[in-house]
């Protein structure tokens, strides 16, 4: 090492305090006289002057600063010496084998087989959601198909009863002109035999429209059964979110200490 230089000469202690300040008031008058001329103050050019003329001073003060040495860290680390012939760093071979290392690894990720096997029910769960959620379009169809019967039911229905009213009326006038001959009789027997058709169509219409109720209503609860499993679903498939989660995580760790053990066979390995 070189001898220490004392006074207030360059590379002295007391020279490197005082430019440390000289760098950092030069740049401040520098940086002020740079924002005079951007913002177009009064005394713009006159304050860029001093800046620049003050950047000038620092650089020809810092032409004295003597070169920068590097220690010689061969007398703390004798390796690094060109002529250095003695024996090297030598790292101690580890006695775990890279399988009794990898179980040890597994063991403090906390990655057990309940964890395997709860990462597999969840992906049955999440198989069986899917599942469900494909039904459910086939469910919709159903339930429009239902609509269509039911609205035409319902103009059938009202199509019937116009026309019992019409029967109806014709009856009436039928039984009024009963009087003026017997073959109004025989029309009126035919006329009762249609109100007859009518009446055993009609109930059937009901029928049909009771059952299709029914059938709406079974309907309702089958979806609702399948709106509750799909809500079910979803704390299952967020449970199962939360374990893929904690299961990176774990990986995670263990691709690194993984990683640092591969590192380290490597650097063991003969060249």
């Amino acid at each position: 090492m070189g001898k220490e230089i004392t006074g207030f000469r360059p590379g002295s202690l007391s020279w490197k305090k005082f430019m440390a300040k000289v760098y950092g008031w030069g740049a401040s008058i520098v940086i002020v006289g740079a924002l005079f001329k951007l913002e177009h103050y009064k005394g713009a050019s006159a304050m860029l002057i001093i800046g620049l003329g003050t950047e000038a001073i620092i650089f020809f003060l810092s032409a004295f600063e003597p070169v920068h040495e590097d220690p010689d860290w061969s007398l703390v680390y004798p390796e690094l010496a060109e002529d250095y012939e003695g024996p090297g760093s030598v790292i101690p071979e580890s006695s775990e084998s890279p399988t009794e290392a990898l179980d040890r690894m597994m063991s403090e990720a906390k990655i057990g087989p309940e964890l395997i096997e709860s990462l597999g029910s969840g992906m049955r769960k999440l198989a069986d959601t899917t599942e469900s959620m494909n039904n459910l379009g086939d469910v919709s169809e159903a339930t429009n198909g239902l609509v269509n019967n039911m609205t035409s039911a319902s103009e059938k229905v009202e199509n019937l009863s116009g026309t019992y009213e019409s029967a109806a009326q014709a009856l009436t006038g039928l039984s009024a002109a009963g009087e003026e001959g017997s073959n109004y009789a025989e029309n009126l027997h035919s006329v009762n035999q249609n109100l007859s058709n009518l009446n055993k169509m009609y109930e059937m219409q009901l029928e049909s429209a009771s059952s299709n109720s029914e059938l709406n209503s079974a309907m309702n609860s089958s979806i609702k059964d399948l709106i509750q499993n799909l809500q079910d679903s979803v704390e299952d498939t967020r449970k199962y979110k939360d374990n893929i989660a904690e299961l990176s995580t774990n990986l995670e760790s263990l691709n690194t200490v993984y990683g640092n053990m591969l590192s380290a066979m490597n650097y063991n390995r003969p060249q």
